[in-house]
């Protein structure tokens, strides 16, 4: 990758809101984190330890949505793809039945193509239900994870 295409992508990325993306092709791994830093990509070769990836729009699309005969929220998947509990295959889930978590906390990851989108929480509360099995293929709109919130 030229260093034009570099800054395209990255202006492309600007425009769609992501806060994090990462690209691997061979050997490369380019790697873009604006909330921890400022935009700057970050660019190294492959490692084994390089498994922790993550896209996201900054509006998110998982936006909770209760469940019309309680007082929980779901967190429901914003893309159709692979859901993930934990960043890499030997890391332990994000959040397990009875975690507390705040809005911003990840709780989960969606593949697509291999563009790995974390998945915040949302609203502060306790993980009452994790809807999904980990690396199960998911659509648009299922709930992946039910939160009391406050709790």
């Amino acid at each position: 990758m030229n260093s034009g295409e570099l800054i395209a992508v990255l202006q492309r990325l600007r425009e769609l809101g992501y806060k994090h993306f990462r690209y691997e092709q061979g050997d490369v791994v380019l790697e873009v984190d604006v909330e921890s830093s400022g935009g700057v990509a970050q660019r190294r070769s492959r490692s084994a330890h390089a498994t922790a990836p993550a896209a996201q729009p900054a509006a998110s699309n998982a936006a909770p949505q209760s469940r019309a005969d309680s007082d929980l929220i779901a967190i429901r998947a914003p893309m159709s793809g692979t859901f993930y509990r934990s960043p890499s295959p030997n890391a332990p889930p994000f959040v397990e039945v009875g975690s507390r978590v705040s809005a911003t906390d990840t709780v989960c990851i969606v593949e697509v193509m291999k563009l790995f989108n974390t998945i915040a929480a949302g609203v502060a509360g306790t993980v009452v239900e994790i809807a999904a099995e980990n690396e199960q293929a998911v659509t648009t709109g299922l709930p992946l994870i039910w939160i009391k919130p406050g709790a």
